[in-house]
């Protein structure tokens, strides 16, 4: 694993050096933000709201570097996901803490999901073709050759729909998830999709489904000892400048009902 992860780091030193020496481009960074206001029901039955900033900076061609920072009313600007790579000849390299290759719930929040979701921060991606393959690392700040685990990819056009096999691996408790994904499928017009994971520690499957249409997005999800848990949608809309989005997630175990809503003035 140290030689792997030397290789790579090692492949996008060079990647790089060869891209500044085929092209020189001038790239001028895109700088967009957004301010959100938003509503959601609190742990003690109360409607609440929170004030959030987001800032998005984007620079490359070639090259590219994708910051994310965001920030709430009384904290200060942080980082909170970032990326920097480049792609030369159908090979590109990025390195970042926003690379998980598994299927990501639709749900509003991580607690409403069910899809299994191995932790992955700071990776090293590589991507040929359809095939994408990540190397996370335990803490690269400490040691860079610290492999916490591996994730891999490949997604197939069948004309229809994408459909898309991947896998994670984890070195320490050697626990492996596979997830499969089905997106882009036009149903009546409607663009439906569909979700899974399977834990072989855990010998636990979860599914997620999906429809959208005109704005409106909808989801279930369950799992194979639980077959609905929770069912919920959300609507976006804009109007005069401004992103206004409504939503609930009802949870079939307790049987409450969540609301949440938004509005987001992008600048």
């Amino acid at each position: 694993m140290r030689i792997l992860a030397i290789a790579m780091v090692a492949a996008m030193a060079t990647t790089s050096a060869l891209a500044e020496e085929t092209v020189a481009v001038e790239a001028t960074p895109m700088i967009t933000g957004a301010v959100n206001l938003d509503f959601a029901e609190t742990t003690a039955g109360k409607t609440g709201g929170t004030m959030g900033i987001e800032l998005d900076i984007d620079a490359g061609s070639l090259a590219t570097v994708d910051l994310d920072l965001k920030a709430t009313d009384g904290s200060s600007l942080t980082l909170d996901t970032w990326a920097v790579g480049t792609s030369v000849a159908g090979v590109g390299l990025t390195f970042g803490d926003d690379n998980g290759l598994l299927p990501s719930t639709t749900a509003n929040t991580a607690t409403d999901g069910t899809l299994a979701d191995p932790a992955m921060t700071e990776s090293v991606v590589a991507t040929v073709g359809s095939l994408s393959v990540a190397v996370g690392l335990v803490d690269w700040t400490a040691d860079i050759t610290d492999v916490s685990n591996l994730q891999g990819a490949y997604t197939i056009d069948a004309g229809s729909a994408n459909l898309t096999a991947s896998m994670d691996y984890n070195r320490a408790s050697e626990n492996t998830v596979f997830g499969g994904e089905v997106s882009g499928l036009d149903i009546a017009g409607l663009t439906a999709g569909a979700l899974a994971t399977y834990d072989t520690d855990a010998e636990a499957v979860a599914y997620e489904g999906t429809v959208g249409m005109s704005g409106l997005t909808a989801y279930l999800n369950g799992s194979d000892t639980n077959k609905l848990q929770h069912v919920g949608g959300e609507y976006t809309m804009n109007y005069n400048g401004a992103e206004l989005s409504a939503g609930v997630d009802y949870d079939t175990d307790s049987e409450d009902w969540s609301p949440m809503a938004g509005v987001s003035f992008s600048f």
